[in-house]
């Protein structure tokens, strides 16, 4: 059997590693990192700061004593262009012009100038018709990070987005089925993905991305109380939305979680007229174990069930998946693109 590449989730604030083995449904830890990401390697046009982004990918192999060459990649969903489209059943040559000239509706660039993928989520032989999912990167931004990857010594051999990544862990990994819908809450740096997921089929049926991410916390702890960002880090990490705490986090960043809560609240309405899907449970994962008692604090505005995925079930018990158990949250698309 051939051996799992190792997952890259290069992410805006930081880039995860892990290298894993999947059997029969559990998930088998073997190694994981995390280090930042160099700062606006997504944005710099420069050869530098590819060289030194692919430094920190090479530090990570080399600490964690990581021998594998291959490599899944991962890139935030905010540095992509994600659609869910219902198609009638085309070959692949109709599909990718039927794609292309829908194209200007959700990719904000000319079509020549990204990177187009797309995967067939449903197939509806009765109506022939597809569920299609849509994923535009732009192509400079596909280099950089292929460079990068191969600077620092490994093969990549997919690049793909977080929306894809997590599509295929919450499918193939976490097959959580049951009646009406899951709601789940990619609460990134940046931005902050929402995707509803039929609790039938384990597929994503809609999806938004939304402008509030994590770095927005950090900014709103380092105005009011002039801190330096590991302080802010630490605090929102340790205090985060407890009450009665020596920092009142909850009044700070009240317009920020206003602003989110109400885009969540607007999404819901939107699914259930779209779809007739009652929500059952609400997930949260990436930046979520950052920020503490963020679960609970959704679960009361939304009146819904909350949990982190921490997929605890999921792990074979060994030394790693004890020490990163809380942490699991953070490296989920790491593990959906190692498994692909």
């Amino acid at each position: 059997m051939a051996a799992t590449p190792i997952g890259i989730d290069i992410g805006e604030k930081y880039t995860r590693i892990i290298d894993l083995t999947f059997t029969n449904g559990k998930i088998d830890l073997s190694c994981i990192g995390i280090q930042p990401t160099v700062v606006n390697f997504f944005s710099d046009d420069g050869e530098k700061s590819i060289e030194n982004q692919a430094d920190v990918i090479l530090k990570l192999c080399s600490d964690l004593k990581i021998s594998k060459k291959s490599a899944n990649i991962c890139i935030p969903d905010s540095q992509s262009f994600s659609q869910i489209l219902e198609f009638a059943k085309l070959n692949e040559k109709e599909l990718l012009s039927a794609v292309k000239y829908q194209s200007d509706q959700f990719i904000p660039m000319a079509i020549e100038d990204v990177v187009l993928d797309i995967e067939i989520l449903k197939e509806n032989k009765a109506e022939k018709k597809n569920t299609i999912l849509i994923v535009a990167s732009p192509k400079k931004l596909v280099d950089r990070v292929e460079k990068a990857v191969e600077m620092s010594g490994l093969i990549p051999e997919s690049l793909e987005n977080e929306l894809s990544s997590f599509g295929r862990f919450f499918s193939e990994v976490m097959k959580k089925n049951g009646e009406g819908a899951f709601l789940v809450v990619n609460f990134g740096y940046t931005s902050t993905s929402i995707y509803l997921i039929d609790s039938k089929s384990s597929i994503i049926l809609l999806t938004r991305t939304v402008k509030v991410g994590f770095h927005l916390f950090l900014k709103e702890l380092h105005f009011n109380f002039e801190l330096q960002e590991s302080k802010s880090l630490e605090i929102l990490r340790t205090i985060g939305f407890q009450k009665n705490a020596s920092y009142d986090i909850s009044s700070i960043v009240s317009p920020i979680m206003k602003e989110l809560l109400n885009e969540l609240a607007k999404f819901l309405v939107y699914s259930k007229e779209k779809y007739g899907l009652a929500v059952s449970n609400l997930y949260v994962f990436n930046y979520s174990p950052h920020i503490l008692s963020f679960e609970k604090k959704l679960s009361e505005a939304l009146s819904l069930p909350v949990e982190p995925l921490y997929i605890r079930d999921l792990l074979v018990n060994n030394p790693v998946s004890q020490s990163f158990s809380n942490d699991m949250p953070s490296y989920i698309c790491a593990i959906g693109s190692s498994i692909r």
